[in-house]
């Protein structure tokens, strides 16, 4: 079910839950059940964030490097 959420719907469904359970209105499951699903939302967010810096730092790196012709690529 995460895979088809983008960063955003994941991030924007975190702060749900962390409101819900900082609200505190909760009984101890639905806080338990609550606070595995934004243990994965955080995970899954993480490794978003972390493969959109490694393309970002291989497109850096694709343009640091000089073509054939010794043109920079962009």
């Amino acid at each position: 079910m995460l895979e088809m959420l983008s960063f955003e719907e994941g991030y924007d469904r975190l702060e749900q839950v962390i409101q819900q359970l900082e609200n505190g209105d909760l009984s101890l499951e639905q806080s338990v059940a609550l606070y595995e699903e934004g243990v994965q939302l955080a995970r899954y967010c993480g490794h978003k964030l972390d493969d959109a810096e490694m393309r970002v730092t291989q497109l850096l790196s694709a343009a640091d490097m000089p073509s054939r012709s010794g043109d920079i690529l962009f």
